[in-house]
């Protein structure tokens, strides 16, 4: 019997391992799901609508396709993930930390960033739109942003400028 992702949430709120499985086609809902480990998944077109993950971790998945709309991904870490195609949108991501991680052709929109970091990502004709990074908190560090035909847009509150000068103030050490 397969499993789908809906099934395995079932009541859990907190604490949840969910392994080396694939999950297509599955809309999750105005679910509280804390502190959970996700290893080796693959998601294609599924949407994550409410969805709290904070203090959550992604190792080793596979985003294809995926929205995530009004979610929280705060505290929450991707490490070695693939985003393929997705959408997040209107969703909290203070202090998500991305490591390892690629964003391949993906929308960011109506973000909150207070504090995300960007650990040697890669970022590829992806658009970031109207993010509110609180003035230059947010960090990325031996990332690769790619611009093929057409350029990453950064627009609303993320300002490069503001993360320079940020970066300047710190003492060398």
């Amino acid at each position: 019997m397969t499993n789908t992702l809906k099934s395995l949430i079932g009541n859990y709120k907190a604490h949840l391992k969910i392994e080396e499985r694939i999950f297509s086609d599955e809309f999750i809902s105005d679910k509280t799901l804390n502190s959970c480990a996700f290893i080796k998944l693959t998601f294609h077109n599924c949407t994550f609508h409410k969805v709290d993950f904070g203090g959550s971790s992604f190792a080793k998945c596979d985003f294809n396709e995926c929205r995530f709309s009004e979610t929280i991904l705060k505290r929450v870490e991707f490490e070695c993930c693939n985003f393929q195609n997705c959408k997040i949108i209107d969703s909290n991501l203070d202090k998500v930390d991305f490591d390892e991680t690629s964003f391949n052709c993906c929308q960011f929109k109506k973000i909150s960033l207070l504090a995300g970091f960007f650990n040697n990502c890669k970022i590829i004709e992806s658009d970031f739109e109207e993010i509110n990074s609180y003035g230059a908190c947010a960090i990325i560090v031996d990332s690769q942003i790619s611009k093929f035909d057409r350029s990453i847009n950064f627009t609303g509150d993320f300002s490069f400028d503001h993360l320079l000068e940020f970066l300047k103030s710190i003492p060398a050490s």
